[in-house]
């Protein structure tokens, strides 16, 4: 978009997001004609203090903003274009595409402020403009007469800049990499020192976990003990043990973690720093095409690649070493180590990106197996593909849950001898746990997914607020029914905070982020879900009567194992619905039955999946041999 140089009026807008504070906002808004914020804290911000203000999203309808979700999945996909598969290219990967989905979270925002600014542009081409730093370097390319309230800009992050480290079950940190990787080095030198290395097993075949997490998946890890052949654990971007329940199953089990020793990596400190330099170099000539990039970066007509492009090449620059570095210490464990076959989680992630590449390179076969939800809803294929990572792209087998996840990989693009139905580990650890079920409860337990950062609702302010309120009327409904209610929020660090309000009229709610949610279940009477969560058969495996809330920033609509498997409600309908669910016995009854006959298209194997993963491991034709 051109810039235009418009004469200075005496009208004045102050723009705010997250990273202004309230002092500067107090000097400015006597002589600031409106107040606009820009995300839910400055909303927040704004309206605890009682300072009048608009939002953003006044400025863009809800329907425009939704529009970005699928424009974004194909921005995020930027390193295709211009001749990136040879020039951004280490290894064989592309390392345009190792931080794709921390550029989809990043880009939904930026997109959305820059078409908001653009319309406040459009209707306001004389106003000055004071605003936070973000949104400075985003309107100085729309206009001229733009100043920042900070003095020098503020250095913007991807999602991933930042690690979460689990310290116990009810406390994470969000730090840095480089403090990650300290953390990391200490769990390791406690690993070794504990931690037998091969526990005398000699067969050659050998199979590598790729960021696994031993409680998570503890049925895997216990079951290793039966299995003859080596069982590598190769955590990059997870530490190996985190607290004390990590480290007894790890130490019980006969998976071998892979520690990287320091010389490894002192080694090709000099190689790595030559091919950054060559990768420098050639993505220079990468992002100096405009005219590729001002065409493929555009939305409803409007380029905003003039805007985007400083913030594009800081990310790349930035992670071209520890990309790199990642590639050189996957390749040297694969090397090492010859696995017949690694097995993910996930297409999606760095590590699982690159292990996909380099097994194949290798001749490795590879196994993705499912850990979450699928999306069953046709639009939501490439979300599954290119964010989610949950459909086996590159994959050479996927392990599905049972019969509806099947159908569901059948419905993309994934062939049927790709596919075997083999259960979820995970949800075996809470079938094993049906004993401990607390059998006179007065607990309720909800399940808080609010509107996801992956997503433009995740980011719009009457989303949120929407969401808040509901949870609000939940709050009020248990209560009245003198029933103990304690909020399970989603763990994901990203997912903002409730506002104080919650707190302030529901005081005797417990709002929990980090616990063990199978320590809350056991506990639980009723549970109720808000957003798409697979907890849902978490509480279902335990014979929990599920009553799920439909929302709207579930974008994508419930999947049918959800669907059919719940009691499901409007929140206007809740309170009907939940009284029903309480006071009479038939229905709590009918809902944990007509669940318990959806548990068996859902998962196949159940109390027996680590078995049934590990026999069909052993199965694999070893291309090495």
């Amino acid at each position: 978009m051109e810039i235009k140089n418009n004469p200075k009026t005496d009208q004045s807008f102050l723009l705010v997001d997250s990273t202004s504070t309230l002092s500067k906002i107090n000097k400015l808004k006597n002589n600031s004609q409106k107040i606009i914020s820009f995300d839910l804290e400055s909303d927040r911000l704004l309206t605890d203090n009682l300072i009048n203000h608009e939002t953003s999203e006044n400025f863009f309808p809800d329907e425009e903003l939704k529009s970005i979700d699928s424009a974004c999945i194909n921005f995020c996909q930027w390193y295709n274009e211009n001749n990136g598969n040879t020039l951004l290219i280490y290894e064989g990967i592309n390392l345009g595409s190792l931080f794709r989905v921390e550029f989809n979270n990043f880009l939904i925002p930026f997109l959305k402020n820059f078409m908001i600014l653009t319309k406040i542009v459009r209707n306001f081409p004389d106003v000055n403009f004071m605003c936070s730093s973000t949104i400075c370097q985003i309107l100085n390319k729309l206009i001229k007469n733009v100043q920042s309230l900070e003095e020098k800009s503020l250095e913007s992050e991807l999602t991933w800049d930042k690690i979460q480290y689990n310290v116990t079950n009810s406390i994470s940190l969000k730090v840095s990499k480089e403090n990650f990787q300290k953390l990391k080095k200490i769990a390791e030198m406690v690993t070794s020192i504990f931690i037998k290395n091969n526990h005398g097993k000699t067969s050659g075949k050998s199979f590598a976990l790729i960021e696994f997490d031993s409680v998570k998946f503890e049925t895997i890890f216990l079951e290793s003990t039966k299995f003859k052949e080596k069982i590598f654990l190769y955590n990059h971007h997870r530490p190996i043990i985190y607290n004390r329940k990590s480290f007894k199953i790890l130490k019980n089990s006969h998976v071998i973690p892979y520690i990287t020793s320091k010389n490894s990596s002192k080694h090709s400190e000099s190689d790595i720093d030559l091919t950054k330099n060559k990768i420098l170099k050639n993505s220079q000539t990468f992002f100096q095409n405009d005219e590729i990039f001002n065409s493929f970066f555009q939305f409803q007509g409007v380029s905003f690649w003039q805007s985007l492009k400083p913030f594009l090449i800081h990310f790349f620059n930035k992670k071209i070493s520890d990309s790199i570095s990642e590639i050189e210490h996957a390749k040297k464990f694969l090397l090492d180590k010859k696995p017949s076959v690694v097995i993910l989680l996930s297409e999606n992630g760095v590590t699982e990106q690159i292990m996909l590449k380099l097994a194949k390179k290798f001749s490795i076969q590879t196994v993705l197996l499912q850990h979450g939800i699928m999306l069953d809803n046709p639009s939501a294929e490439n979300y599954n593909k290119i964010l989610g990572g949950s459909l086996p792209v590159n994959s050479t087998k996927f392990f599905v849950w049972g019969n509806t996840s099947a159908k569901c990989a059948l419905q993309s693009t994934c062939s049927n001898d790709k596919i075997e139905t083999v259960g979820s580990p995970n949800i075996d650890r809470f079938f094993l746990q049906k004993k401990n079920v607390v059998k006179k409860s007065n607990t309720v337990l909800l399940l808080a997914t609010g509107p996801r950062d992956q997503q433009s609702v995740g980011h719009n302010v009457n989303e949120w607020n929407k969401y808040e309120n509901l949870i609000k009327k939940i709050c009020s409904v248990v209560s009245k029914h003198n029933l103990d209610l304690i909020i399970k929020r989603h763990p994901d660090m990203a997912e903002l905070d409730f506002s104080e309000d919650i707190s302030q009229e529901f005081p005797s709610v417990k709002i929990l982020k980090h616990e063990e949610i199978l320590d809350l279940l056991l506990l639980s009477k009723i549970v109720i879900s808000v957003g798409i969560s697979s907890s849902i058969f978490e509480a279902q495996i335990l014979e929990k009567p599920v009553i799920s809330v439909i929302v709207d920033h579930d974008v994508y609509g419930s999947p049918k194992s959800i669907s059919q498997s719940c009691f499901e409600t409007k929140i206007n309908d809740f309170e009907e619905n939940f009284s029903k669910l309480v006071n009479d016995s038939q229905s709590y009854q009918q809902v944990v039955q007509n669940a318990n006959n959806e548990l068996k298209e859902n998962f196949n194997n159940i109390g027996q999946s680590a078995k049934k993963i590990l026999d069909n491991l052993k199965n694999f034709e070893n291309k090495n041999s």
